[in-house]
């Protein structure tokens, strides 16, 4: 159901309860984790959880119009969101020293982004549920407006259901906007040929997972992903009992081990 942006301010919501952003002191490589698109670090909390009790420092900060209300987020742009991440990255690694970056859906396309510039300290890159394409049916109501150049209405998309994860208990514990903002939709629709432009610049040893039942972004984009990227460390993990949201899904115990054992890969030798 579409809302205006008047309907929006009277009857948003957050849906879901629990964390919103993580913060865990340990060992580095640290795991900074970026969320997705209306979502909060909540849908990465089982996975973080494993990571945090091998002795990991983990940070999974909100991105720029999240966590608060959808209509912070509709003004919002594909740049402030790497540039909070930057911010983020810069504070981490002074803290760390090396750092793996995490991004899930949208915030894959950050830490994408982030990992291309091949900052100081950058250990690895692990990208889940990568959004450098969406599918069609979400993507083509936005190329009517583009071929004519025309504003996207100050809008907001009501969600049909919480989250595409199978495990619907799961999905329930997510905390996240009840609707999206349709000119926020736009930068990450936008943001995805811009990334794809950048992969081959990144070095970084890279883990790349994906729920093969994805209903948002195609699991065709990890296999791309894999073959696009510059780094000549590439794993590749497809899981064929998860949607979109893999870490919290029926294979979130098999993708934190996945991603538990890259980190381990990435640690510098101790004396």
């Amino acid at each position: 159901m579409f809302a205006s942006r008047a309907r929006t301010l009277r009857t948003q919501r957050i849906l879901g309860t629990g964390v919103r952003e993580v913060s865990r002191t340990g060992r580095a490589p640290c795991l900074l984790a970026f969320h997705g698109f209306t979502g909060t670090a909540s849908e990465l909390l089982p996975l973080l959880d494993v990571v945090s009790d091998a002795g990991f420092a983990v940070e999974a900060p909100l991105l720029p119009g999240h966590g608060t209300q959808a209509t912070d987020l509709q003004a919002k742009t594909f740049d402030d969101w790497c540039a909070a991440a930057r911010q983020h990255y810069a504070r981490t690694v002074a803290a760390y020293g090396q750092v793996v970056v995490l991004g899930f859906s949208m915030g894959s396309l950050v830490a994408l982004r982030l990992a291309s510039e091949r900052p100081a300290g950058l250990a690895g890159l692990v990208a889940i549920g990568n959004a450098v394409t969406l599918f069609p049916v979400m993507t083509a109501p936005y190329a009517a407006f583009d071929a004519v150049h025309a504003a996207v209405p100050d809008g907001y998309l009501v969600k049909l259901s919480h989250a595409d994860a199978l495990d619907r208990a799961a999905a329930e514990k997510v905390v996240t906007y009840d609707r999206h903002p349709l000119r926020a939709v736009r930068e990450v629709i936008h943001a995805g040929p811009l990334v794809r432009a950048l992969v081959g610049r990144i070095e970084c040893p890279t883990f790349i997972g994906h729920g093969a039942r994805d209903h948002v972004c195609p699991p065709k984009n990890a296999v791309w992903l894999a073959s696009h990227v510059g780094s000549k460390d590439v794993t590749l993990a497809l899981y064929s009992n998860s949607a979109h949201m893999v870490a919290i899904d029926f294979d979130h115990a098999e993708l934190a081990r996945d991603v538990l054992a890259f980190l381990r890969a990435q640690r510098p030798v101790e004396p």
